[in-house]
């Protein structure tokens, strides 16, 4: 049996993934009066490898729709970046970041959406989608989503933001192509501590083959997250990484990331994601659009991938609820026009990961001139208004 809306219509829009992408163009489209379905397969609160950085181009639409919980969160208002040999520079954000765990985070913007009138449902997970003709041929197509366990759903439009490697039988995801799988040359290994001395910025520790960032978030708690290349994690043999302090330290040999976290006390157990493969993905395929990591992930130490994630479900939700004939292309061209250029410089900073230590901080020795800020703008989110007006975030050192 099919399952409609409570007035026998058809959903006006289901979203599969209840990340920060997800919920926020459920919210958005709910809101504009859209009848909205949001399916996540896991249960909130729950945890996700994150740097847990806000950037300021986030905050003001997440302080439309989670002011309390953003509360929580610990000011940021400059980023630190540290060689292994002990170059260092550090660069003022424009205006005051924040961290804020994932869990607080996904779990409020979760409570947002469902605030809004979208209906929500947790802990299910989606078997496959299918085209569908509502009322027979000639009709407008919709799309029937089989969650599993349960009654399928009909819904007019169609928006996949559950991450970098989904699977739905019925469409062509990342996770069925061999020659992605192959390029995910990168594990995401991420814990929280307490006991660190607080700053009021991020920190990036650069090491050949990977970084640590770490990031004071809510209650007094530091955020530890890497990226680390798969080379360094066979190294090791991904021995003890229950124990991210002695892990990191075996792998990383950074004396300043050693002394700052000295005396430090893991809380949390160590999450992991893998393979991580930074690249643009399509934005659209067959009508339908694709946001947050769906669409693409960009480089953590970037600072961005939130916003990132946030405001393409924005403006995801921005044409279903314009009702865009063309079929996603004009979804496809603002998301490009917002993070072709972040893509690009992610890409450029990436080669100093993987750099000889001399290169390494040769580079960091650069980075205080006008290439580190320089670098900086270019791997921020371009709202379409900034665009138009020919502005750009400014950051000072």
């Amino acid at each position: 049996m099919e399952k409609f809306a409570s007035n026998g219509e058809l959903m006006d829009l289901g979203i599969i993934g209840g990340g920060p992408a997800g919920t926020l163009a459920a919210a958005e489209a709910a809101r504009r009066g859209l009848r909205v379905v949001i399916w996540e397969r896991d249960r909130f609160p729950r945890d996700k490898v994150c740097g847990e950085f806000l950037s300021p181009e986030s905050l003001p639409l997440l302080k439309q729709r989670i002011p309390l919980p953003l509360e929580r969160g610990s000011p940021i208002r400059r980023a630190e970046f540290y060689s292994r040999k002990g170059k260092s520079f550090s660069l003022n954000l424009p205006s005051e970041g924040l961290g804020l765990s994932r869990v607080v985070l996904d779990e409020a913007l979760w409570r947002a959406a469902g605030e809004a009138g979208a209906q929500c449902h947790q802990d299910e997970r989606i078997d496959g989608i299918l085209p569908w003709c509502a009322n027979g041929p000639g009709d407008r197509a919709a799309w029937k989503i089989q969650p599993a366990g349960g009654p399928s759903w009909l819904t007019r439009r169609l928006l996949i933001a559950c991450g970098r490697w989904w699977k739905l039988a019925g469409i062509e995801s990342p996770a069925s192509s061999k020659a992605q799988s192959v390029c995910g040359k990168w594990a995401g290994v991420k814990a929280h501590f307490e006991g660190m001395a607080r700053r009021d910025s991020v920190e990036i520790y650069f090491f050949p083959g990977g970084y640590c960032g770490l990031a004071p978030i809510e209650d007094g708690r530091y955020n530890a997250c890497c990226l680390i290349h798969r080379s360094l994690t066979r190294s090791a043999g991904g021995r003890g990484v229950e124990d991210f302090s002695a892990w990191i330290e075996r792998l990383a040999a950074h004396p300043a990331l050693r002394r700052r976290l000295r005396g430090a006390v893991q809380v949390s157990p160590t999450v992991t994601t893998a393979p991580v493969h930074p690249a643009r993905r399509d934005a659209e395929r067959g009508g339908v659009l694709f946001a947050g990591d769906s669409a693409g992930f960009v480089d953590p130490f970037t600072g961005d991938g939130i916003s990132m994630a946030l405001h393409s479900g924005r403006i995801a939700a921005d044409e279903f609820a314009g009702g865009d004939s063309q079929g996603g292309c004009r979804y496809r061209q603002r998301l490009a026009a917002s993070v072709r250029r972040s893509y690009v410089a992610a890409s450029l900073v990436r080669t100093l990961v993987c750099a000889p230590e001399g290169v390494q901080d040769w580079i960091a020795a650069m980075m205080p001139s006008w290439l580190g800020k320089r670098l900086l703008v270019e791997t921020r989110w371009r709202d379409e208004a900034a665009l138009v007006a020919g502005t750009a975030s400014k950051f000072h050192i």
